[in-house]
């Protein structure tokens, strides 16, 4: 497994961004958010609604980590699969915007 990460390392220090296309509301513990150019709409729990919230402050995907680790008592290794697994599936419907920390672009 330690391949896996030192292969992913880099990625840890890429800021993730929310999408400019895209607005939310929290309903709850949880929240929707709604992609305005395609009208789809996604449902997230609340460890999603956070990690959503996280990236509206700019964080870099390390950050983000480092922040659900104090707040949620979840193991690490798990944290980090389900983590990359969400950002890459908002990432790739284009709710998320993820790049290098001095890769300042705008929607």
């Amino acid at each position: 497994m330690a391949d896996m990460h030192a292969a992913g390392d880099a990625r840890w220090s890429h800021r993730i961004r929310q999408s400019a296309q895209v607005v939310s509301s929290r309903l709850g513990d949880a929240g929707v958010l709604v992609h305005l150019k395609t009208n789809r709409i996604y449902e997230v729990n609340a460890t999603g609604l956070r990690i959503w919230e996280l990236a509206g402050e700019g964080r870099t995907l390390g950050e983000i980590e480092t922040t659900l680790q104090r707040e949620f008592d979840i193991d690490r290794e798990r944290l980090r699969r389900e983590l990359l697994a969400l950002v890459t599936e908002l990432t790739r419907e284009g709710l998320l915007q993820e790049g290098p920390m001095d890769d300042d672009r705008a929607e």
